[in-house]
């Protein structure tokens, strides 16, 4: 496929409300067009079954039976090994200590997959040295995962030679497997960003070991919020600290003031600048490292590190995109950080869910929500939001509208997506429909998935999510991703250990060829990515709505029925609008529609859950 590129642009307001664009030179244009596909290594691909993890790799693996193994790939999720049954009962008592075997040469052998797909960017889960699947406990930042290279015991033996100076750091064959991904993706015309956990380490980060070894005669001893030393003159370990959100395997790192004010400790941040260069520009050289950076609990690192961090950031690289994560408003942090844009969650995944998949919100409180978002943005983070529906956090988008019954009065924002009380998961709410989705929520999911392509801001799709995957909130959601070259196990057990389904697991071919033209859509539509918005209409009675993107002569009208029936959707022709009929260039169903223009009026029969895309 050819990658298209589209000038750079400015959003601006008009006094209609309308946004607007105009053109302004930008190195960080790329972010404009850019379709994400979020990867978790652990859980994408085993390219290399020789170095799958070992017992002795895992975090609490003293808590392991000897039995424990890596879990066959295209297993029943809920069913349960032998190891997993001799540790626990409860299948999410055991589900964290599975592993599955994912790994950078899996990534590598699927860049083609992504590429045919359609996608530019990728953002990686953490790489970095751990001991769990997720990877947000780290224990080194300067290494990758030991196992997801090639030669586990060869890069043990190399990190135990370093310390905390740079100048000691080698380059294990994880590391350099991982900059031969980047290579390979970047000639695929595929970005890479990668994730940093800023905020605190892991119990096996090798400061904090040294800190539990040595006490308050560790050089590290100020790197962590230490809250009781041990007493050497007591037989008990008085040892303290703060982890974050209280969990000690987490150990935070130490801040110079309180409440944000002040920046990491001085050795805390001199080592974090030096990993960012490291990965940016590996040997000296910014060509051969990541495209940028998403930055996890961004809210609970200091804005003047962030600062500090986003120039250094930007300097190696001026085209570098910079994201964080955070849920709730996230703009104090990410503009007064120096960010590119946030992960949209409050401006995008959860009114999208309130309304296509819930019904908790009508099309007039949608559209407000978006609008009240989206005009709080300057005008190059408009562009550059990441639109998700679904990530690692959350339930999957099409259990979600498997879910999102009606009734459910999910009218707070964080309760869309938040993993809150019992409401997103069978592991505390025995009413969630973790089952495999029906048809009926799957056209939901391609209706959401319209709007990611069609709306302001760059779409962003969760691994597997174009492949037919299901799953409620973590860990459910973390399955090993469905591939079309293998065959899966049926799910026959259901959480509880009850006998249910059985539910065909394969990969659906029918939704991922409509991801591929949603995406091709999206990339050979200028409109779509950089022009004008504005509402056409909005109906809560017939629960439609629609609106235009136009940039120069070129127009597209974007038109949504989230009913169950069919509706008439009546909307102003806009200024330019031909007199002829239109046919929709795109139906999310796979259907047909027309747009015919009536007097001053343009009229469509949409079907019912559907969305449509005319182009004159």
């Amino acid at each position: 496929m050819k990658f298209l590129a589209f000038p750079a642009v400015l959003l601006v307001a008009s006094a209609t409300g309308a946004l607007a664009f105009a053109s302004k030179p930008d190195p960080k244009a790329w972010q404009d067009q850019a379709v994400w596909y979020q990867i978790f290594p652990e859980r994408f691909r085993n390219g290399d079954p020789s170095n799958d993890p070992v017992r002795d790799s895992i975090g609490g693996k003293e808590w392991l039976p000897a039995s424990w193994q890596v879990r066959a790939w295209t297993s029943d999720w809920y069913a349960r090994d032998a190891w997993e049954q001799a540790k626990s009962d409860n299948f999410y008592w055991t589900v964290s200590d599975r592993r599955y075997g994912g790994d950078i040469q899996g990534i590598i052998d699927k860049l083609d997959y992504l590429r045919d797909l359609g996608i530019n960017a990728i953002y990686l889960n953490p790489v970095f040295w751990s001991g769990s699947h997720h990877k947000y406990d780290t224990f080194s930042f300067h290494h990758v995962d030991p196992w997801f290279g090639p030669d586990p015991q060869g890069d043990l033996a190399i990190i135990a030679k370093e310390t905390e100076d740079p100048a000691t750091w080698q380059w294990t064959s994880a590391d350099k497997l991982f900059l031969e991904m980047l290579k390979q993706a970047r000639e695929r015309g595929i970005r890479v960003i990668i994730d940093g956990v800023f905020n605190h380490a892991g119990l096996g980060f090798f400061a904090f070991e040294d800190v539990r070894k040595n006490g308050q005669a560790s050089r590290f001893k100020d790197w962590f919020i230490v809250e009781a030393w041990d007493d050497p003159a007591t037989p008990d370990n008085e040892f303290r600290w703060r982890g974050w959100h209280g969990i000690k395997e987490l150990p935070e790192f130490a801040e110079t003031a309180p409440d944000g004010q002040g920046d990491l400790v001085p050795g805390v941040k001199d080592y974090l600048l030096a990993v960012t260069r490291r990965w940016m520009a590996p040997d000296g050289d910014a060509s051969r490292g990541v495209d940028g950076w998403r930055l996890d609990v961004a809210w609970m690192v200091p804005n003047n590190f962030w600062r500090e961090w986003n120039a250094l950031v930007h300097e190696i690289n001026p085209s570098a995109y910079t994201v964080t994560e955070i849920w709730k408003d996230a703009h104090t942090v990410t503009l007064d950080g120096r960010f590119d844009a946030t992960m949209n969650y409050e401006g995008f995944a959860m009114p999208v869910k309130g309304w296509i998949f819930d019904t908790a919100l009508k099309p007039s409180e949608f559209t407000a929500w978006l609008d009240r978002t989206r005009a709080t943005w300057p005008a190059p983070t408009a562009l550059r939001l990441q639109n998700l529906l679904d990530s690692h956090d959350t339930p999957r988008a099409g259990s979600a509208a498997f879910d999102g019954r009606a009734g459910k009065n999910y009218k707070k924002p964080h309760e869309f997506d938040l993993a809150v009380g019992a409401k997103v998961s069978p592991q505390n709410n025995p009413e969630y429909r973790w089952q495999k989705p029906d048809q009926r929520a799957w056209k939901l999911v391609r209706m959401a998935a319209l709007l990611q392509m069609t709306y302001v801001g760059t779409p962003f799709i969760y691994y597997g999510g174009e492949a037919g995957m299901w799953g409620a909130n973590d860990p459910d959601c973390r399955k090993p991703m469905v591939w079309d070259d293998l065959s899966y196990d049926p799910e026959f057990m259901g959480p509880n250990g009850q006998r249910v389904g059985p539910h065909e697991v394969k990969f659906d071919r029918d939704l991922h060829g409509f991801f591929r033209a949603a995406i091709s859509l999206r990339r050979n539509t200028p409109a779509l990515n950089t022009g004008d918005f504005r509402w056409l209409s909005t109906d809560d009675a017939a629960n439609t709505l629609a609106f235009e993107r136009f940039e120069g002569n070129a127009r597209v009208i974007v038109v949504f029925n989230r009913s169950e029936n069919v509706q008439t959707v009546r909307l102003a022709a806009p200024d330019g609008w031909p007199d002829a009929a239109v046919n929709a260039d795109f139906v999310s169903d796979g259907g047909s529609a027309v747009l015919r223009r009536v007097g001053g009026e343009l009229l469509t029969e949409m079907p019912p859950l559907t969305g449509a895309v005319f182009i004159p």
